[in-house]
This record gives structure tokens, C-alpha cells and sequence, in this order.
């Protein structure tokens, strides 16, 4: 697999690209998403159906759903030893017709990850702050 790929693939679809410009993607990236979506869901066993509501705002107050959300993050290598997310190496890898829209979305909700937090709710507070700001860009995969 091209874990070079991996992490700007985990930060687009993360905080990226929603329905309405939702990029065409090549065989290789959806092989990429698949096996990470499939990781991180045998991970955590959050339900797809929970991963699905998010895009329409619903975020379900739920343990799995919020460590799936880090476990994307995770497997992406976007997060260190100690559990912090790096959001300047996010916004690095966003290509650069989206990096307003989402260095806009993500600055505004990091905010919400606090040392007082565990990681997975850290991670759900700025995945539910981004769809806030952004519904229409926002997307969960």
C-alpha cells in the first residue's frame, strides 16, 4: 500500500471534501480509503450507519463513533505518541483548491481538543464543530 498516500488521503476525507465537491478519486486512493474505513471500523466497532448520519449532522453520543473518529487520525500517522493531533501537517497535505475551506473549518474547531479530553471525544468535538461550520463540505467516510 502507499502509505506516503495515506495520510493526505485520512486528512481529506476527514475533514474534506463533502458530497457536493466530492473529488474523483483513483482506483488506488478508494483501495487506500476502503482498507483504513475497514481498520479503523474493526478497530472500534462503530456501526456504518453512525458513520453515514454524521454527513447529515447527526453525531451520535457514542464511544465507538468517537474513537473511530481518532482511529482515522491515527491511521493516517496525523497524530503523535501522545495522543495530539498535528492539524498544521493536516492542513500541509490538503491540496491546495480546498486548503482555505478546510484550514477555515479545522481552525476554528481545534480549539475543542483539550488535555482535559480523552482522545476520542477530542476528536468527535472537532469532527462535529467542522460539520457546524462547514455542513456542506463536511465528510465522514
Amino acid at each position: 500500500m502507499a502509505t506516503a498516500v495515506l495520510p493526505l488521503i485520512i486528512a481529506l476525507v476527514a475533514f474534506g471534501h463533502g458530497a457536493k465537491e466530492k473529488p474523483e478519486l483513483s482506483e488506488e486512493i478508494k483501495e487506500i480509503i476502503q482498507h483504513v474505513h475497514n481498520q479503523c471500523v474493526g478497530n472500534t466497532g462503530v456501526a456504518e450507519e453512525d458513520i453515514a448520519n454524521c454527513e447529515n449532522g447527526i453525531f451520535k453520543e457514542d464511544k465507538k463513533l468517537k474513537c473511530y473518529m481518532f482511529c482515522l487520525l491515527e491511521e493516517g500517522s496525523l497524530v503523535d505518541d501522545d495522543g495530539n493531533v498535528d492539524y498544521d501537517m493536516m492542513i500541509s497535505l490538503i491540496p491546495e483548491q480546498y486548503t482555505d475551506r478546510v484550514t477555515n473549518m479545522i481552525m476554528a474547531c481545534k480549539h475543542l481538543d483539550t488535555p482535559d479530553k480523552d482522545k476520542c471525544q477530542r476528536a468527535f468535538d472537532v469532527h462535529k464543530c467542522s460539520y457546524e461550520k462547514d455542513p456542506n463540505f463536511y465528510f465522514l467516510f
